[in-house]
């Protein structure tokens, strides 16, 4: 700054101006001069061009290599179907290895969903090529999806036992309505279903009946609803770009990374695998290649674990699994809205939050409750039914039996595991019957017997049946959903527990003296049984990506 009397003037930096590097543009310009050249035929180049290619070879060799990697861009980006023959090898191969695996862990993406309306991702009209290419994505309703051929496939898989696991990178949430259970599925990147309360320890989840992701953005999850129990704000499960999912549910970090642990079979179903080939725990490649587990990629493009895999079939989803489920004699069920786990399990929203969402709402099956007329009119009337009925009834057709429907006036049957000489009965029984030389009556004696001689052996057997009888219904559980206990045999939910009548609290005073009731619990338990060991809460699965180090060992 420099002051003239009065005045002060604030100097300026004097632009400087850069000398362009004229090395670099003459080599850019001549990379384009021969690149021009080269797009032409033989026949249509002239003398000078011919001279300009062989006094820069250098040059031809670079351009060449650019044109190389172009095509092999655009030729990842086709979708190839093999032909029948080759393709039928293909699946009876896989429909081998699936049969004889002892661990088979699934891995699938968009591309078993596009038989439901619902867009893939990267492929030739995905969200994400249509985006990069500046095209309108369309707008497509999600809640009209039903589980694919590929989804209850993978459910009869799993009812066969040969399905070990699943990791979708999928937010349709159509695996768990095709009947797959929470534990042998990882969500990776959520379920728009889904909304979490991460306040309660462990997480609470909410299985909704709509799209649960309206309000929610990128480091924004609040969907506008609060939980039943703590009063917090639920939060979606999806995971954005950019962001690290851990939660417990639906995205169970913890079960995929052991699955793929333990999995000697990797069935890669509809992805492109590059997302997924960033995770290095789920492919084990830190191990030998002769201990790594067996590949199989079905996919219409091409996937960056190719040059990895056993067998790549370029083929749809679909197809595919009905070949090889054929292979393996395993006939895919119907999906069914009757069966659907969303429509039992699912939080139906109070009156307070019917105004947090616009989305639609999945359609609830109708079940019928009438009996068939038909059937009725088959079935015969035992209560009304006469002697001479029976005995015209037997006239016309031996072969038909009337079964009545109560058991009042029929005789119990007894059933007796062991023989009936194992039984004691008294000594005086037998004494009738030693001048003969038999420790037993003769059988021609029998009808001339009274029950008292041989009523111990019938009588010892019946109670044997009522003690048996009771104890089976002492070892009889209470199934904790009767859904699943009907539909999967199993005593324990195999979903998300439907807890929508806890009653919403609103009230500060009333959560701060719930949990000092809580906490006075806690206190009197602990008083009165030193040896109780506190519960342990499953860690947070954490997430493997940047950051992590394979085999790091801390310095002592």
């Amino acid at each position: 700054m420099e002051e003239n009397g009065n005045d002060k003037f604030i100097l300026r930096k004097r632009l400087v101006t850069l000398k362009p590097l004229k090395v670099k543009d003459e080599r850019v310009a001549t990379l384009k001069k021969v690149a021009a050249i080269l797009n032409k035929s033989v026949v249509d180049r002239t003398t000078e061009e011919n001279e300009l290619l062989s006094s820069c070879g250098d040059v031809v060799k670079e351009v060449n290599l650019r044109q190389e990697k172009r095509d092999k861009v655009k030729a990842r980006l086709e979708e190839i179907e093999d032909p029948p023959d080759i393709f039928e090898e293909k699946c009876m191969k896989l429909a081998a290895a699936i049969s004889g695996a002892s661990s088979l862990a699934v891995y699938t993406g968009a591309g078993i969903s596009t038989a439901a309306s619902i867009p893939d991702y990267r492929g030739t009209n995905g969200v994400w090529t249509r985006m990069q290419q500046g095209k309108d994505i369309g707008n497509h309703d999600l809640s009209l999806a039903e589980p694919t051929v590929t989804h209850m496939a993978l459910y009869a898989l799993y009812k066969a036992n040969l399905l070990k696991h699943i990791v979708s990178q999928n937010c349709d949430g159509l695996h768990l309505r095709s009947g797959i259970p929470k534990t042998l599925l990882s969500e990776v990147h959520g379920n728009m279903y889904v909304e979490v309360c991460r306040t309660c320890k462990p997480s609470r989840e909410y299985w909704r009946l709509f799209d649960v992701t309206e309000k929610t953005a990128r480091y924004s999850h609040g969907t506008g609803r609060y939980c039943h129990k703590c009063n917090s704000l639920l939060q979606d499960s999806i995971v954005h770009f950019g962001e690290r999912g851990n939660l417990p549910w639906p995205i169970n970090w913890n079960g995929g990374s052991r699955a793929a642990k333990y999995a000697d079979v990797i069935l890669c179903l509809g992805s492109s695998l590059k997302v997924l080939k960033k995770y290095p725990w789920l492919w084990q490649m830190d191990r030998p290649s002769k201990k790594r587990c067996s590949l199989f990629i079905v996919n219409l493009q091409w996937t960056p674990k190719d040059e990895n895999a056993t067998l790549k079939i370029n083929g749809r989803c679909d197809d595919v699994m009905k070949r090889v489920l054929s292979h393996l004699g395993i006939n895919i069920p119907q999906y069914q809205r009757t069966k659907d786990p969303i429509f039992y399990h699912a939080i139906k929203l109070e009156n307070n939050e019917l105004t947090t969402t616009t989305q639609p709402l999945l359609e609830e099956p109708i079940i019928n409750s009438t009996n068939n007329n038909d059937d009725t009119n088959n079935h015969v009337d035992d209560n009304n039914v006469d002697d001479d009925d029976d005995i015209s009834i037997i006239e016309n057709d031996q072969n038909q039996v009337i079964i009545p429907k109560n058991n009042e006036n029929c005789v119990t049957q007894i059933e007796m595991n062991d023989a009936l000489t194992a039984y004691t009965a008294p000594f005086f029984t037998a004494l009738p019957f030693l001048s003969m030389g038999l420790p037993f009556p003769p059988m021609f004696l029998y009808p001339q017997l009274t029950s008292l001689l041989y009523y111990p052996l019938i009588q010892q057997a019946a109670l044997l049946k009522e003690q048996n009888n009771i104890n089976k219904n002492d070892n009889k559980q209470i199934p904790s959903c009767k859904f699943c206990m009907e539909n999967e045999d199993s005593l324990t939910c195999l979903y998300y527990q439907r807890d929508g009548d806890d009653p919403v609290i609103t009230d500060i005073e009333t959560i701060t003296t719930i949990e000092t009731d809580h906490e006075n619990i806690v206190e009197d338990i602990t008083d009165n049984d030193d040896t109780i060991t506190p519960i342990t809460t499953a860690k947070n699965p954490g997430w493997f990506g940047k950051g992590y180090r394979k085999g790091f060992r801390k310095k002592r």
